[in-house]
């Protein structure tokens, strides 16, 4: 197609829309959306998404779903012994140990590491990932705005 006759057309195409008038909303329409907002926010808590509960109930609610968790993984988990033929309170007590000794090992090979390496690794290491996440986030600011700036390409009449 011809590039000048479509400039021409877009340009009359966006005279003849900024010629309308905006068309204003039937009252009832507002009424009605006005209505709507009012019955959501007096809506009883459990009608609700869950972000807008009292912290309270969230706190309760997430403790609640966390134990349940916990507890049905914890039954699977022992169902799987009870199939293996080992001891209830033998089995709790030999991986007690073994997370206890694994603990130490893990804070001694920490401490150890921490040790070899020095202050001046430490600090550069965290002055390194410091830099890094201002750097993330300096340009995740840059990609919004640059998302959220008007068109500069805008065609004007």
């Amino acid at each position: 197609m011809n590039p000048q006759h479509e400039k021409q057309l877009e340009a009359s195409v966006r005279r003849e829309l900024d010629s309308l008038s905006e068309l204003p909303a039937p009252p009832a329409l507002a009424n009605r959306i006005m209505r709507v907002i009012k019955q959501r926010a007096a809506a009883p808590w459990y009608r609700r998404a869950w972000p807008t509960w009292p912290l309270a109930l969230r706190t309760t609610s997430l403790v609640v779903l966390l134990g349940a968790f916990g507890g049905l993984c914890f039954g699977a988990w022992e169902l799987n012994q009870v199939g293996t033929g080992q001891s209830l309170f033998g089995g709790w007590f030999a991986d007690a140990c073994a997370l206890w000794r694994t603990l130490g090992v893990l804070v001694n090979v920490v401490s150890t590491f921490i040790s070899r390496l020095g202050t001046g690794v430490i600090a550069t290491g965290f002055a390194l990932m410091f830099a890094t996440c201002v750097a993330c986030i300096g340009l995740g600011s840059v990609c919004v705005r640059m998302a959220m700036r008007p068109a500069m390409n805008r065609i004007e009449s």
